[in-house]
């Protein structure tokens, strides 16, 4: 007898069953790379999301904590900011009336103060709803002093 007439003495619900054994065990050592299906890994995958379960949980947790963490730095950031643009504010309103009682300055005194005024103006463009008039006419005093001094070489020694 050959093989085929043996062959063909198999019920055909056995070549299907062994087909579909085949067919799973190629599947599970190779991946077939545009349609990617590997049941092994999504089975590993289900059974380590299972046992760490725990730790995921604590790792979502985390990330809601940093992601609160960064909103309140951001608020204390602009808060920090607002209390900085005050300050630069009072140096300037300060220098300010220096100048007006003729107290003169060195140049590197004067640059500082318009720096805190470049500072100022930005947080104010920045910042509409910032109230600036304070310090409108003195800046405009002190940028025109410090162009004076330039001019002449003015400054305090």
């Amino acid at each position: 007898m050959s093989v085929l007439s043996e062959l063909a003495k198999i019920p055909i619900g056995s070549y299907a069953t062994w087909g579909a054994v085949i067919l799973v065990a190629a599947t599970g050592l190779v991946q077939i790379a545009p349609i990617k299906i590997n049941p092994w890994s999504a089975a590993a995958s289900a059974i380590g999301r299972a046992i760490n379960k725990d730790v995921i949980a604590k790792v979502d947790k985390l990330e809601d904590e940093i992601t609160e963490m960064r909103r309140v730095g951001e608020k204390r950031s602009d808060e920090e900011d607002e209390r900085n643009a005050k300050e630069a504010r009072r140096r300037i309103l300060r220098f300010g009336d220096e100048v007006r009682h003729g107290q003169r300055h060195s140049k590197e005194h004067c640059d500082e103060i318009i720096l805190d005024i470049t500072d100022y103006e930005h947080y104010c463009a920045t910042h509409p709803d910032f109230k600036n008039q304070k310090a409108q006419s003195t800046i405009k005093l002190l940028v025109k002093e410090y162009e004076r001094c330039l001019a002449e070489n003015d400054f305090l020694e």
